[in-house]
């Protein structure tokens, strides 16, 4: 194995698709791919997803629905390190009709599709991993739609936050970082919760102005985790506990 694929290997081993995994199985797969990079701002076309699945190993991929008519966009998914494009095409072998824009450089293992599927079948353990994978993709759309029809933009843009923040990485830390979405522009953060910029930059505004959350340019951060969990309308247990506690690794 040359060294980019044993790179590979140690990048996907701890993602949750990947880390139960057997690595020399893992390797195997590896080994099947061909390494590929979409360089920042490359919008990738959707037709590729009926050849090939990709595998993600660094970067941010956002998946976006356009409407012709208005020209406005809804990042609909934000892909990352583990997760595989396009999901909806290995599953049922019809083109997902997406536009595909790679956020930064973004590396990925590519395989044909249907040796991808093969996988699903030789490889109960992956076939395992695969299906919460896919409720978890599920889920978020179901979250997603509903957000979008009961809530008000202030809440969509504090569970936004809240859903890619990290509990603090020790007790002389006063903050909880935010990951993935810290260094995006209003207008991508908008297109995230069906809003537009003028209205998402007036919300981080006063969510700045409350001293809720720190926003400077490539860095975002929650100063009053309890404040934005009230103002996000989710006082789920499990979310406060997630933060809350400390950094098991």
């Amino acid at each position: 194995m040359d060294e980019d694929k044993r790179e590979a290997l140690t990048q996907l081993r701890d993602t949750k698709l990947f880390r139960e995994i057997d690595s020399a199985v893992l390797e195997k797969f590896i080994s099947e791919t061909t390494p590929v990079i979409w360089k920042k701002s490359e919008t990738i076309s959707s037709d590729v997803g009926l050849k090939y699945m990709y595998i993600i190993l660094e970067g941010r991929l956002k998946l976006t629905q356009i409407d012709p008519s208005t020209g406005r966009s809804m990042t609909l998914f934000l892909l990352t390190t583990g997760d595989v494009y396009d999901i909806f095409t290995l599953l049922d072998g019809e083109e997902h009709i997406v536009f595909p824009v790679a956020i930064d450089d973004v590396k990925v293992l590519q395989i044909p599709i249907q040796r991808a599927r093969e996988w699903l079948y030789e490889y109960p353990l992956f076939n395992k991993t695969f299906l919460p994978y896919l409720g978890e993709m599920m889920r978020h759309l179901e979250a997603f739609s509903e957000s979008l029809v009961f809530d008000d933009t202030t809440t969509r843009l504090s569970k936004l936050i809240l859903r890619h923040a990290l509990p603090k990485e020790d007790e002389n830390h006063t903050h909880y970082p935010v990951k993935l979405i810290h260094n995006l522009s209003h207008e991508a953060l908008a297109e995230m919760i069906g809003s537009v910029r003028s209205v998402v930059s007036s919300q981080m505004h006063k969510l700045k102005e409350e001293d809720i959350i720190l926003s400077r340019r490539g860095h975002l951060a929650i100063k009053n985790l309890e404040s934005l969990i009230h103002k996000s309308a989710q006082l789920e247990h499990c979310i406060y506990e997630k933060l809350k506690r400390k950094k098991s690794h």
